[in-house]
């Protein structure tokens, strides 16, 4: 069971990379290569929350700004995953070693993949 966890962890850290594009270095990305910009790209997805993209009228549809804000865009959408993930790496987490091991293990099992995505697989070569 153990390695159900590791494997929630590597996919959280891939979901952080995703993010931590979108916001900062979102046109470098192969994002602005795919279709639907509307939810991908930062800059205009936070509209998808508000009745016409417009924050003064209100939520788009009940739970659009809060708990449901992770259909509206693919940066809410990785954080869900990625918390998701966690959260069940926790539950499925059984010991392997001492602790210290252990959290070298998990910390690797999430930074790795993170920088992988983060400075290689998700920018445009």
């Amino acid at each position: 069971m153990w390695i159900i966890s590791i494997i929630l962890i590597i996919i959280a850290g891939i979901c952080n990379a995703i993010m931590d594009v979108l916001k900062t270095r979102y046109n470098t990305s192969i994002f602005t290569e795919l279709k639907y910009q509307q939810w991908l790209k930062p800059s205009l997805s936070w509209k998808n929350k508000w009745k016409d993209g417009d924050i003064n009228k209100g939520p788009r549809f009940f739970g659009s700004s809060t708990f449901f804000s992770f259909i509206t865009d693919f940066w809410h959408l990785s954080k869900t995953i990625m918390l998701v993930c966690i959260m069940l790496a926790i539950v499925f987490y059984v010991p392997l070693f001492t602790w210290y091991f252990d959290f070298a293990i998990y910390y690797i099992s999430f930074t790795i993949p993170f920088e992988i995505f983060y400075s290689k697989i998700l920018i445009k070569s």
